[in-house]
């Protein structure tokens, strides 16, 4: 059984030497990154070398969570998208044994160049998807750099055509949480606060994503879209499936649910428990065997896909990668769902075998 991991993260070092004779270095844009000891992130003998101590072991490679918008404009980040992807599709024809995808970075803050770039990677490099941080941080002249507010959520319209593309393409939108905006700041504290933005602020806004997704129509215009959610669908909409399904017909029967109209109502038809599961998760809880199991009583053996969150964890992605494994063979499911977590659904969604 082959185990394909769908969150295997990657900076290609040909996109890291473009950053060198411009105005914002990488060492500025990567933050923390470098110092949470992640070697395997751009180093490619080290990160075979940890994927050579598990059999049958392949990976999707997806970008990182370091976004470039909220440090270049859009007449930059295009070029900057295409050096990225353009690296990391030569990586993948060096060693398709390994890596048996890859996942297109696209320059979100100009939407013209990223349909080219979406077309350009899927058509002629045979990419399998995009990734799409949440929230979209501007470029502000002057200011490069994260501002909480100019953030915008990823339902607006203006993203409406990459929905649109992508829903004909019939391919995988992977969704990752960035920045330090999920959690709220209080006075006289500066933001960040003991990770907390981190471990419990990235979870809240891949799960309001989810919510702003469903509320805004998206799943309803274009129901063959699939969105990859990090961390099993956010960790906290499985655990709270029955409050946020209550709450929407209790505030949409009151004419409380702001943004919903009877014009625009995609609830009329089809209830919010049943939307959430129209998201597929990643098996990314590193080694919460109870947490996998939570995930898959709301989104089931079809919709939850093996993703480790490779390498961010001290160990070169060896320690998230066999507490994942170890964590899915011990879920109390049968062996055929193990397989379709492991393998199968990848090989769908994806259109592996095509």
């Amino acid at each position: 059984m082959l185990k394909i991991d769908v969150y295997a993260h990657i900076t290609p070092q040909k996109f890291i030497d473009a950053f060198a004779k411009r105005s914002v270095s990488w060492e500025v844009i990567s933050g923390i990154a470098p110092a949470m000891g992640n070697p395997t992130l751009t180093d490619l003998s080290k990160r075979l070398e940890v994927m050579d101590r598990y059999e049958d072991y392949v990976q999707v490679l997806t970008p990182t969570g370091q976004v470039i918008e909220p440090w270049y404009g859009p007449g930059e980040t295009p070029e900057l998208s295409q050096i990225f992807n353009d690296a990391v599709a030569e990586i993948i024809a060096k060693h398709p044994d390994k890596f048996i995808a890859g996942v297109a970075q696209i320059p979100i803050n100009n939407i013209d160049a990223s349909l080219k770039e979406i077309e350009r990677t899927i058509e002629d490099l045979h990419f399998k998807g995009i990734l799409l941080h949440t929230p979209i941080y501007q470029y502000e002249e002057g200011k490069p750099g994260y501002n909480y507010e100019t953030m915008k959520p990823i339902d607006l319209p203006e993203f409406m055509p990459i929905y649109e593309l992508m829903d004909k393409y019939n391919l995988p939108i992977w969704i990752h949480p960035v920045g330090s905006g999920g959690v709220p700041v209080y006075k006289g504290e500066a933001r960040g606060m003991f990770g907390l933005s981190h471990m419990l602020g990235w979870p809240i806004e891949s799960a309001v994503a989810m919510g702003r997704i469903i509320s805004r129509g998206i799943l309803e215009k274009y129901p063959k879209l699939k969105f990859i959610i990090h961390h099993c669908g956010s960790g906290l909409v499985p655990a709270l499936i029955g409050r946020i399904a209550n709450d929407v017909d209790k505030f949409r029967a009151a004419n409380l649910l702001k943004g919903v109209t009877a014009e625009a109502d995609p609830f009329k038809d089809k209830n919010a428990a049943d939307y959430y599961r129209m998201f597929y998760a990643d098996t990314s809880l590193y080694g919460d065997t109870s947490g996998l199991m939570c995930g898959y009583d709301l989104f089931g053996p079809e919709h939850i896909l093996f993703g480790t969150d490779f390498p961010y964890d001290r160990a070169g992605g060896d320690k998230f990668t066999k507490k994942t494994i170890d964590a899915v063979y011990k879920m109390t499911i049968s062996d055929s769902d193990k397989k379709m977590i492991f393998e199968d659904n990848a090989r769908r969604i994806m259109k592996l075998d095509r």
